[in-house]
């Protein structure tokens, strides 16, 4: 992805979640000095082997597509310049080249002043009061990919960079997930779940810093002989890029993702491995979201116009309720106020307010923006407070009536982050989101108490 700057998408974690006071990794000096140079492990006797669910030759594979999946959409969206060929260099051949050039300052003739860095830094640098929101954030910057986690406090108005993760692979979505099976205790963590190009999903746990690996990875491709066939379900998953997640609150040990390859898989993170798949859905799935109060619904949208509620209980996956429109679904959400109902994006700049019990019709529909609408987000504590962004750079605010379904636009303004692929309302304040760009600071904190048409609005 040369050339490109966004950030890709965000997520705002609950208050009470993060531990107060961080793990971190100390790296030995060997351990930092094969990071920085970039060591490549020696290969194997299974490298001359093919990879688990690679085609014959002449087949496509991996992120382009495998065999009969078209990718016209997918590539058009996310692809472009991500397998233009630069030096011949694999992925991670470099390491930490330029980021660092010394694992220990005492090395660096430029650094005249050796501190020791625990004396430093101070512990309330790293710690997360109960009152401090964390807020992932997916860059993608260039050649570069990271996962930042911001600190937000209402009280103070603070918001800085806690700290951050880098990626192997661009990031596509996130998804916060506070079931972390390592937890024999309690079972709950801070964990974010990343989509990737490369078909798997990488999870962090955010309670530890300088880590340089994932926490767990779901859908990773193991070598295999020629001559034996893995017979449980360790290699299944997803056949190309993972483009949309979504963990199930009620079901606490679930998290849905949807991929490029048509397919919703539904894992099971204390096995770690797929416990359903939800053969094709008409379309790369690029938006899911579990109902707020039933376990088993599943929405979902994609990029061929499909909208449809999945009950997942049912094995033949046909859908509950079903709709199709014009255009590519760019996100769909369920109204927590109102559960029958759902909101409905899409790329010819239309929002949706759809019923559960009218397939195939709209309670509302109208133009919101000049072009796709990548973020959609509804107030946690106000009730019909619903927020748009979109490529055309703007933000809207709507009011959606609980009479007839409606929506009224009560404000509107240009952003200067550039476009807009991403918005989220902060879970524990009523009118805070966060808004993601590809311009400037590419992330902007926004409080909509301080418009007056929108505080006029939600006092009537």
């Amino acid at each position: 992805m040369e050339g490109v700057l966004m950030v890709s998408d965000l997520s705002w974690i609950q208050r009470g979640v993060a531990k107060e006071v961080p793990d971190k990794i100390k790296l030995n000096q060997d351990e930092l000095k094969q990071l920085i140079e970039g060591a490549i492990p020696e290969s194997t006797d299974n490298d001359s082997e093919r990879e688990e669910g690679e085609e014959e030759e002449g087949e496509k594979t991996g992120i382009t597509g495998t065999g009969d999946v078209e990718m016209d959409d997918f590539e058009k969206k996310y692809m472009k310049g991500y397998n233009e060929e630069d030096d011949g260099k694999q992925e991670g051949d470099d390491g930490m080249k330029g980021i660092a050039m010394y694992s220990d300052q005492k090395d660096d003739p430029y650094v005249t002043q050796h501190v020791d860095s625990d004396e430093e830094e101070e512990k309330d640098e790293i710690v997360v009061r109960k009152d401090d929101n964390m807020v992932a954030v997916a860059k993608i910057d260039k050649g570069d990919y990271t996962l930042e986690c911001y600190v937000y406090n209402e009280a103070d108005s603070d918001w800085y960079c806690h700290h951050d993760y880098i990626l192997d692979a661009p990031p596509l979505c996130i998804e916060p997930v506070q079931h972390d099976p390592g937890n024999e205790e309690t079972g709950k963590g801070n964990l974010i779940a990343v989509g990737t190009m490369n078909s798997e999903i990488h999870i962090w746990d955010l309670d530890i810093m300088n880590t340089a690996s994932p926490f767990l990875t779901l859908g990773k491709k193991e070598k295999k002989s020629k001559n034996r066939k893995k017979r449980d379900n360790s290699a299944q998953g997803h056949s190309d890029a993972v483009i949309s997640l979504a963990w199930n609150r009620l079901t606490p040990h679930v998290l849905a993702s949807g991929g490029a390859d048509k397919t919703v898989v539904l894992w099971d993170l204390d096995e770690a491995k797929p416990a359903q798949i939800i053969a094709d859905r008409g379309g790369e799935v690029q938006t899911i979201s579990w109902h707020p109060n039933e376990s088993t619904f599943l929405l979902l949208g994609t990029m061929k116009g499909h909208v449809q509620v999945v009950d997942c209980r049912d094995t033949t996956g046909n859908p509950s309720a079903a709709w199709k429109f014009d255009g590519q679904i760019e996100k769909v959400l369920w109204n927590h106020f109102n559960p029958f109902t759902a909101f409905v994006s899409s790329d010819d700049g239309k929002l949706r307010h759809l019923d559960m019990r009218k397939p195939g019709e709209c309670l509302w529909e109208g133009v919101a923006h000049d072009g796709p609408i990548g973020g959609l987000t509804l107030s946690a504590i106000t009730r019909g407070l619903l927020v748009t962004v979109g490529e055309d750079e703007m933000l809207n605010v709507w009011k959606v009536e609980d009479s007839n379904g409606g929506i009224d636009k009560v404000h509107s303004e240009k952003l200067t982050i550039g476009e807009l692929h991403c918005a989220q309302f902060n879970p524990d304040v009523a009118a805070v989101l966060s808004v993601g760009g590809t311009t400037a600071d590419l992330i902007r904190v926004i409080d909509l108490t301080k418009y007056e048409p929108v505080v006029k609005a939600f006092s009537e």
